[in-house]
């Protein structure tokens, strides 16, 4: 809110700055004028007889008079208005839109300051007041800007005044009243300007301001003159306003009407109608008395009988961050540069999973930690919301309007220290390790408890834990570490793998072995008991048949043996003139190719 006044103030400002100006300027065009005059005053012109000559001779000097240093003057003087002019609308829209509530103690210092402001302005406004047009023609003008501004600061004085009493509406209905004014007096002076620029020129003796304003003329310190009205009407229109006796009773009965209405507007104030997601705590003569639900109430008129509004059943959410010394949150946006995208670099910002990037919301702790046996301090961030609203019962509602001034603060240092003693009790792997639940219920239990004990009338929904991590810039070094962890453990996963591996070969390959062995004993057994029953065969028919037994034996083995041999028989019974011819030299030729000589007839 304050820097909506700010904005107001300075429309007002820049308004009157402008007619100042412009009337500076005009003053300046007729001074010039009259010394040019002072210079020519010995050359005398004749004195022109009929009415169109001296129109014509005044048209004449009025062009010459104006040409350059008029023209000039004038187009600068517009030029100034219309843009300090359109800066006033531009300020007063700016500030129409801005909703920031003002600290009370603010508000009553402002209120001061503003009244203070008012009274050298006053005097300014008495000394153009009473300044005669033959010696400043534009007294008049000035006077009103000087009522436009003792306005301004006098109505924002009173609405902070009256806001720093509790009712905000009313202050807000004051600025935005006076800012509708100042708005109608900065578009009023753009368009006298842009219609003085289309405008014949006049004289530059006869120069005249073109910033007036009827709008800031009419803001008058005093009554107005009904009868120089009438006599002004009288005079323009010929009509007698004071014998109409429609204006008499109007003018009779103006006043008891008006009071009438204002008493009525006054007892208006003991009506309220509250929606369905409405309540308020009801004070009459400053005791509270009841807490009205919704529906139509009748009540003490104000200020014998106060509503203040209370929140019924809306739940709101605040994030338990705190900002640094000099204002600035308590982290900024930042994330940090990304140049490897590997399972083991940096994350890419696509996926954002880890915690490197900083978020406003965070609030950070030192932790203690035992690195390498040394003790030591880390920080840790944390991300916790809480879910709140005002309880429903009539009590809740009694206690957060006279107990708590901004329920936001309140849970964020209720919060805040039991953060603080929490994580000044672990190490930095208890609270990373921590079962999340477990915490979120216990530090829900006793924020709870703590402003029950307060008597806040806060019910506690729901405490979200986004994240509890180290900082971003730990991140590489966390990331690290965390990629070790995991590579240690893919390690020994995969020596188990190669060690059961290994076994099993090993096993396979003995079973195999002892297979092989089991059978080939099994064969050479069975081999031997073979061989070891023929040989008992044989040495029975040996007993039985003696030398016919070992003879038959024999003849068998050279059957055998001939059966893969090739053999010659030679008979010495053969005549030497028929024996066969035996070439016992080698031949070229195989046994396979051989074929026998053709036998002979004998």
């Amino acid at each position: 809110m304050f820097s909506s006044l700010f904005f107001t103030i300075g429309a007002g400002l820049l308004v009157a700055v402008a007619g100042f100006l412009a009337a500076v300027l005009a003053g300046w065009a007729r001074e010039h004028a009259a010394n040019e005059n002072a210079g020519n005053s010995g050359a005398v012109a004749p004195r022109p007889t009929s009415s169109r000559e001296r129109l014509q001779t005044k048209l004449s000097s009025a062009r010459k008079d104006a040409w350059i240093p008029n023209l000039a003057s004038e187009a600068l003087s517009l030029f100034i208005t219309m843009t300090l002019s359109a800066a006033a609308v531009i300020a007063l829209l700016k500030g129409w839109s801005i909703r920031e509530p003002m600290v009370p103690s603010l508000q009553a210092w402002t209120a001061g300051v503003l009244m203070v402001l008012v009274f050298p302005l006053v005097v300014a406004e008495r000394y153009f007041t009473g300044l005669s047009e033959q010696l400043l023609p534009e007294s008049a003008m000035l006077a009103g800007m000087c009522r436009l501004v003792i306005l301004t600061l006098l109505g924002l004085g009173i609405g902070s005044a009256v806001g720093w009493l509790g009712f905000d509406w009313v202050a807000l209905l004051i600025q935005h009243g006076i800012a509708t004014v100042i708005g109608l007096v900065a578009l009023e002076l753009c368009v006298r300007s842009v219609f003085r620029w289309y405008a014949v020129p006049t004289a530059q003796a006869d120069r005249r301001s073109h910033a007036d304003s009827t709008i800031a003329g009419v803001l008058q310190l005093q009554w107005p003159d009904f009868t120089a009205i009438g006599k002004t009407v009288t005079r323009q229109f010929g009509l007698d306003l004071g014998r109409s006796w429609a204006l008499g009773f109007i003018r009779r009965a103006v006043f008891p009407a008006l009071a009438a209405l204002a008493v009525f507007g006054w007892l208006l104030t003991g009506v309220s109608a509250l929606g369905l997601g409405e309540r308020a705590v009801y004070e009459s003569l400053g005791r509270p008395v009841a807490v009205l639900h919704p529906g139509l109430h009748v009540h003490l008129p104000w200020p014998l009988g106060v509503l203040r509004p209370v929140d019924f059943g809306e739940v709101r959410e605040i994030p338990v961050a705190f900002g640094a010394e000099d204002g600035t949150p308590a982290e900024t946006d930042s994330p940090l540069p990304l140049t490897d995208t590997d399972i083991e670099g940096l994350p890419p910002s696509s996926v954002d999973r880890l915690w490197d990037a900083s978020h406003p919301s965070e609030a950070s702790y030192l932790v203690a930690s035992d690195a390498n046996g040394r003790q030591n301090f880390e920080v840790i961030n944390i991300d916790l919301r809480v879910m709140y609203r005002i309880g429903l019962s009539d009590q809740a509602a009694e206690q957060a309007t006279y107990n708590l001034a901004t329920p936001e603060d309140m849970i964020r240092a209720a919060a805040g220290q039991m953060l603080a003693r929490y994580f000044a009790r672990y190490t930095v792997l208890d609270v990373l390790g921590q079962n999340r639940e477990g915490f979120i219920r216990g530090f829900q239990q006793e924020l709870q408890s703590r402003l029950s004990a307060l008597s806040t009338g806060i019910e506690v929904l729901s405490v979200v834990v986004e994240a509890i991590h180290p900082p971003p810039a730990a991140a590489p070094a966390y990331q690290g570490v965390q990629t070790a962890a995991i590579r240690s453990v893919l390690r020994i996963a995969e020596a188990k793998a190669e060690a059961s591996e290994a076994i099993n070969s090993a096993q396979s390959a003995a079973t195999t072995l002892r297979n092989d062995a089991t059978a080939a004993a099994a064969e050479r057994v069975g081999v031997a008991r073979t061989e070891l029953a023929l040989f008992g065969g044989d040495r029975q028919a040996h007993s039985v048949g003696g030398v016919a037994f070992l003879f038959e034996r024999r003849l068998q083995r050279f059957n055998q043996v001939l059966a893969r041999t090739r053999f010659t028989v030679v008979d010495h019974r053969i005549e030497k003139t028929s024996a066969p011819l035996l070439d016992l030299r080698p031949s070229s030729f195989s046994a396979d190719t051989f074929t026998a000589p053709p036998e002979t007839d004998h």
